[in-house]
């Protein structure tokens, strides 16, 4: 969007953009001469289509909806910009955050942590759904009554309704972008006001979904959203070594997995027993498994606390997702846990003197 804020002069044909053509002398003849022998528009080689108007060649670029599109993907940031230009203000906006599906609390909750906590122990461990895996946070949380009044007014329908009724009165028609010569200043206002358009349009489809489900939502439902409500006030909740506390006053937080108590051994063979901790997950910041407490560990470089974890020739994930949280953990934890190879001595220190050494004892064909 910033690159059309210049004087650079484009083309709009069948709703893709045409920009000038720029190259060398002996390249210009030869288009010339394809263009003369094809008419006005041709297909020199590389497939890329050209057109001439009023003596200037344009060479098809992007279309100009397909921008639109996918603006949310091209630059996050503008677009969340726009959003926060263009949508009103909910009338709850920390209970309403609380249970968004796209909400990085509802991202933990429900996709998180129950790949992490399971039904059962041992061959036969079976993954939650997700009303069973709500069921169980309720019953760990003990949710306050008031909570459940607090769940009645956030999913009050009327709330809805009024805000469906804001986002009709902002909509404004917009005229179709039209084929020929555009300024790069008049085609940036232009999607400026489509991106608005889709913005609208997004956030009413949206609603007008949520609706349709609290129309058959179920009182178990509502014991859900007071769930999610009780742990946006609280802020942190831990369930079988899962957990996460919020950082900052609204949806940032860490998340992470407790690794318990495990061993390592030396080169020499003696055990060293490792004390149990919590290996996080940011949501601010790079992604990058750390240790949350003051740990010393071959694969840590010092002893302090929030130290990422070392994970030679690592492709980290550059988007915050369910699927790139959970892999950064368990990586992280197999590092600790398994990564250590005592006969090649990786890591940036040896095992610690100072670690509770485990002693050996070996009577007949059994060795403790």
């Amino acid at each position: 969007m910033q690159s059309l804020r210049t004087g650079l002069e484009l083309v709009v044909e069948s709703g893709f953009l045409y920009v000038p053509l720029l190259f060398d002398p002996e390249m210009a003849r030869e288009v010339r001469e394809v263009v003369t022998r094809e008419g006005s528009t041709a297909r020199p080689v590389g497939g890329a289509t050209l057109k001439e108007v009023d003596g200037k060649l344009y060479i098809r670029s992007l279309n100009v909806r397909s921008i639109v599109a996918n603006y949310d993907k091209l630059d996050r940031d503008h677009y969340e910009q726009v959003k926060r230009s263009v949508l009103p203000q909910p009338e709850q906006p920390s209970g309403l955050l609380a249970i968004s599906p796209n909400g990085r609390l509802q991202t933990i909750v429900s996709k998180v942590m129950p790949h992490f906590v399971r039904k059962s122990r041992g061959l036969e461990r079976r993954s939650f759904s997700e009303e069973e895996f709500l069921d169980v946070v309720s019953s760990a949380l003990n949710v306050p009554e008031g909570f459940m009044d607090e769940a009645e007014r956030v999913l009050d329908s009327q709330v809805l309704l009024r805000r469906l009724d804001d986002l009709r009165r902002l909509e404004r028609p917009l005229e179709p972008i039209q084929n020929g010569r555009i300024t790069g200043e008049d085609l940036h206002r232009w999607l400026g006001r489509a991106l608005e358009e889709q913005v609208l349009s997004r956030e009413r489809a949206r609603l007008e979904e949520e609706l349709l489900e609290r129309e058959g939502m179920s009182e178990s439902k509502k014991r859900h959203v007071a769930a999610m409500l009780y742990l946006a006030h609280k802020g942190s909740f831990e369930l079988d070594g899962f957990g996460f506390f919020r950082t900052g006053p609204r949806d940032d937080y860490v998340i992470y997995k407790r690794t318990g108590e495990y061993v390592l051994k030396d080169y020499y063979g003696q055990s060293y027993r490792f004390p149990d901790c919590k290996v996080a997950v940011s949501t601010v910041g790079p992604l990058r498994p750390v240790v949350l407490e003051s740990y010393k560990h071959p694969f840590l470089l010092h002893h302090a606390p929030k130290q990422e974890i070392c994970l030679r020739g690592y492709h980290w994930p550059s988007e915050l997702t369910a699927e790139s949280i959970i892999r950064l953990l368990e990586d992280g934890i197999n590092a600790l846990l398994y990564g250590y190879d005592y006969r090649r001595r990786n890591g940036y220190h040896s095992l610690d003197k100072t670690l509770y050494y485990v002693k050996t004892i070996e009577f007949g064909d059994y060795r403790i």
